[in-house]
């Protein structure tokens, strides 16, 4: 048997010309596909032809674009997080239906999306996550889930999903049985969902049971210990039990993949034994092991007779549209705009000082600065950088505006320690807190401050809170 045609492996976008002919004997090995990551978009978009017309089979080319192309490919555009957009719709939270007006720009983002893909040469993108929020100390799902509550995350995924699939893309949510309730980046290691099968069928599961109905073709097993399907403490994504409950309860009839081999989150299992036995788990693709050649080999050695359906379609010619990068940035923008929201009252500042505190390793806060300072001519900031003391002999007579900068990232593990004390010392000092990043992060703060809540870091989103603080 050859075991290439189930793996899908890396590509980096930025060697692809350098090591093309390493993406060539994959795909002569009848590789299923690749997953992108980074590159630039032309030089990305070539190769991937390339590789297609050499294929006997049309290969799965996938990509983590929750956030749209821009979150991959330099020239592509890059859309606000999940919770940004679910905060810029508006809602009747009483019937959850959205105004028509604001129905037609999720779907114009969603279409945007997945036809700048689509000219990538991109068919498949792992999104929408469908994972429910319900742990603010979440580390690594956080912004990138549409809400806390399952008809924000089946409504606003169930449309990406048909968005996407009307426009030629296989949509693929994630990460089943749900990685929302947990406090461990399954990156780094397995986490336990503890909830029983009645607790998990009201909340986690009913995102995926919606996204089923809704024709979701792709459906990613989460690296995640769940007892209430799988008591043995195996992560889903290598159990027989699990995949059955999806395919037999759930009736899901498409593909379904492994999250990431790489991960710590297959567990006390090498590469290989994990990929073994999510083949025979049921599973029929095993995305982004480490060394795929020797995955198969391991595979070879044991001689798997693995339960598994071709996922694979013949090739088709398709001519993908030429998206409007200009109208797309201009849309990320405005949705972006729409998304900030504020709790508490702003008030009018005579002499403000900007703190900005940032447990990342770029340094970020220019473009929030220099907005602020057009308006405040006696602005001063303050810069702290993960591990630094605060120091606020300065701040006597100002009014302090405290900006998080915090980003949702694989590997990371959350917000550091350093950071979360930092809030603390000046939660009750300051006028304003912002979080440019997860909304949970300043929740903690006192009443006194006004909050403001952007989601994620980009130019854009600073511009927008500038001028939010500017009009208090």
């Amino acid at each position: 048997m050859n075991f290439y045609k189930f793996i899908i492996a890396r590509l980096n976008g930025r060697d692809i010309e350098k090591d093309f002919d390493y993406y060539l004997g994959l795909v002569k090995k009848d590789i299923a596909g690749f997953i992108i990551f980074g590159g630039e978009l032309n030089a990305v978009r070539r190769g991937i032809n390339e590789l297609q017309k050499e294929a006997d089979k049309r290969l799965i080319i996938a990509s983590d674009l929750e956030q749209g192309l821009g979150q991959q490919l330099e020239g592509g555009t890059l859309f606000p997080p999940a919770m940004a957009v679910a905060s810029a719709i508006k809602k009747d939270s009483s019937r959850f239906t959205v105004h028509s007006s604001q129905f037609r720009l999720l779907r114009k983002t969603f279409k945007a999306i997945a036809i700048e893909a689509r000219y990538a040469s991109i068919n498949t993108i792992f999104a929408p996550v469908l994972d429910i929020n319900t742990n603010p100390s979440n580390p690594i799902i956080s912004t990138r889930a549409f809400g806390e509550d399952t008809e924000s995350v089946s409504f606003f995924g169930c449309e990406m999903i048909k968005t996407f699939q009307s426009h030629g893309i296989t949509a693929c949510g994630k990460h089943f049985p749900g990685h929302g309730d947990t406090e461990t980046d399954s990156h780094i290691k397995l986490p336990k969902i503890k909830k029983d099968i009645k607790a998990l069928s009201k909340t986690e599961l009913a995102p995926f049971r919606n996204a089923v109905k809704a024709g979701v073709k792709m459906i990613m097993m989460g690296h995640l210990n769940v007892p209430a399907l799988d008591s043995s403490g195996i992560p889903v994504s290598l159990s027989q039990k699990a995949v059955s409950y999806l395919r037999k309860n759930l009736g899901f009839k498409g593909i379904v993949i492994t999250d990431a081999m790489n991960m710590a989150g297959i567990g006390r299992y090498s590469e290989e034994e994990a990929s073994l036995m999510a083949l025979n788990a049921g599973v029929d693709i095993l995305l982004h092991p480490t060394n795929p050649d020797s995955v198969v080999s391991y595979l070879r050695k044991k001689d798997a007779g693995c339960r598994i359906r071709a996922a694979r379609v013949k090739k088709a010619k398709t001519q993908p549209l030429i998206p409007d990068f200009g109208e797309n940035k201009r849309l990320a923008e405005k949705i972006t705009r729409m998304a900030i929201k504020i709790d508490g009252q702003l008030k009018s500042l005579r002499n403000p000082l900007l703190i900005i505190l940032i447990d990342d390793a770029d340094r970020k806060g220019k473009t929030l600065y220099a907005e602020l300072k057009s308006r405040y001519c006696s602005l001063k900031y303050l810069h702290f950088r993960q591990g630094e003391d605060l120091k606020l002999d300065s701040t006597k007579g100002r009014e302090l505006i405290v900006a998080v900068f915090s980003g949702i990232r694989a590997w990371k593990g959350g917000a550091s320690h350093w950071l979360l004390k930092c809030i603390t010392e000046l939660k009750d000092k300051a006028e304003i807190f912002i979080s440019f990043g997860s909304p949970y992060l300043i929740d903690r703060v006192g009443n006194d401050a006004a909050r403001i809540y952007a989601h994620w870091d980009s130019e854009a989103a600073q511009k927008a809170v500038a001028e939010v603080i500017m009009q208090g």
